[in-house]
């Protein structure tokens, strides 16, 4: 029996039906190998970085000296709790108990006028000074391995915010400061910048972090935030110091200024000298080329707040009335990172420092342990700057940075002095070499006047309809 002949159009559908088949087989078969070797150049660019960082490590540790060597129980060898490592096998008990030694929250409490951190260990307590006490966050993280002192932290390991936040885990720490009054401003008319006159100001409980947010910290919160661009980034320069730019980086990425600062391009957090420069060796250095907006969103990230300018000023003195700067009201050397020599080609560095200082390289500042509020970098806070003889509807918006920093004076004679009362005003897109920040957290509970609204509960008004209430218009009155 014969098969029935294919029509015209039959005949053209089939030829092109299998046109297409074939088409869409060759394109699997594109594809297929295409993605094959994508994944073999993978594979080999993976085992080219883990070699470079095995390199990198070995280099480090044989020339610098700057990575210890992870001791059987994943820890270095130098360890915060006092206890040395001999580098000898450790026993399941010793091993549990520095388990459970990394996770335990910090012992902390109050023992008469003194606050006592942990074992023994004084955080700046001092006779008469009993309203603060020390707030360690994020206790409880995930941790495997321990990474000591200043070092480039390598992108690709695993967990590696977590352990920069172990790392640098004392300079995540915050204080409470407990409520009250104190004498904000400074006694001196000739100041142009608003902290004249002194007035009686109230303040609420609030923490504070006791030290700048660091540069390992920016690190990790931009590790996290893979999309998240610095002003600096967006506009791609910021203002510098002339006096750390390098010759090339003055040639070709500056140009001039105001008297001693060059708008450097690609001068941001992480290149602040421009793009010949890098964090290495300032992890614990005050991230700087920060704007309001970068310091608002870091600290919302972390579920805290700019400090207002009354609590940053409060927490300064710490106490002390109409005194100059946090410690007193002389002042005493090698407590703050100025300027020391003739603006802007001379500074001497009697404090050992020509830009920026680690956040701990002085002591504490004042009575309750807060570091560097004065000198080294200026401080965004949340209160807005308005000039005294221009209404402020006609102003832009403005916010007060406090403390001074390391291109500022302690008389003045170089920009402006340092002390706890002084403030300038900065638009918040500004960014600079000298501008960094702190974060805040309210602390409502501690106020003695703080109670919680309760919401009355619902009352039961019967199981009758509820009806709208209707409005009869009166009849009008027949006045016959």
């Amino acid at each position: 029996m014969r098969a029935p002949a294919l029509t015209t159009s039959q005949f053209k559908m089939a030829t092109i039906t299998r046109l297409r088949l074939s088409r869409l087989l060759k394109l699997t078969l594109l594809l297929l190998s295409i993605s094959s070797t994508f994944i073999t150049a993978q594979n080999s660019r993976e085992i080219n970085v883990d070699d470079k960082l095995n390199a990198d490590t070995v280099f480090e540790n044989r020339n610098e000296n700057l990575v210890a060597e992870p001791n059987e129980t994943g820890f270095d060898a130098n360890r915060e709790d006092g206890r040395e490592d001999t580098g000898e096998a450790k026993s399941e008990a010793e091993r549990e108990e520095l388990a459970g030694a990394v996770d335990a929250e910090l012992p902390e409490e109050i023992v008469g006028d003194e606050v006592l951190v942990g074992e023994g260990e004084s955080e700046g307590g001092q006779k008469g000074k009993n309203y603060a006490r020390v707030l360690d966050i994020d206790q409880n993280v995930v941790r495997n391995k321990t990474y000591e002192g200043d070092h480039h932290h390598p992108f690709h390991q695993p967990n590696i915010v977590e352990d920069i936040y172990y790392t640098y885990r004392r300079f995540r720490k915050m204080k409470l400061v407990r409520h009250g009054k104190f004498w904000m401003g400074t006694n001196d008319p000739r100041s142009e910048t608003g902290e004249y006159p002194l007035r009686e100001v109230p303040v609420r409980s609030f923490y504070l972090d006791i030290y700048p947010i660091i540069n390992a910290f920016y690190w990790a919160f931009r590790a996290k935030k893979k999309f998240v661009r610095s002003e600096a980034e967006v506009k791609g320069w910021s203002w510098v110091t002339e006096n750390v730019v390098s010759p090339q980086t003055r040639d070709i990425y500056s140009t001039e200024g105001p008297k001693g600062w060059l708008a450097v391009k690609k001068a941001r957090w992480d290149t602040p000298e421009g793009p010949d420069s890098s964090l290495e060796g300032r992890w614990t250095n005050p991230a700087v080329h920060l704007s309001w907006y970068d310091a608002k969103k870091f600290c919302e990230f972390h579920g805290k707040r700019l400090p207002t300018e009354q609590e940053w000023e409060y927490a300064a003195r710490a106490g002390l009335v109409a005194d100059e700067y946090p410690w007193g009201d002389r002042w005493e050397r090698r407590r703050a990172n100025t300027w020391q020599g003739k603006w802007p080609e001379d500074n001497s560095e009697a404090d050992g420092y020509k830009s920026t200082n680690p956040v701990d390289a002085f002591r504490p500042q004042n009575y309750i342990g807060f570091y560097d509020l004065i000198g080294n970098v200026w401080e965004w806070t949340h209160s807005r700057y308005y000039e005294r003889l221009i209404s402020r509807d006609l102003q832009g918006q403005m916010h007060v940075l406090k403390g001074g920093s390391f291109v500022d004076s302690v008389d003045g004679d170089v920009n402006l002095p340092v002390r706890n009362g002084q403030r300038m005003g900065q638009p918040p897109d500004y960014t600079a070499s000298n501008v960094g920040f702190r974060c805040a957290r309210s602390a409502p509970e501690v106020d003695p006047s703080f109670q919680i609204r309760k919401v009355p509960p619902k009352t039961d008004k019967g199981t009758k309809d509820q009806r709208p209430r209707i409005y009869r218009k009166p009849k009008p009155k027949d006045e016959l």
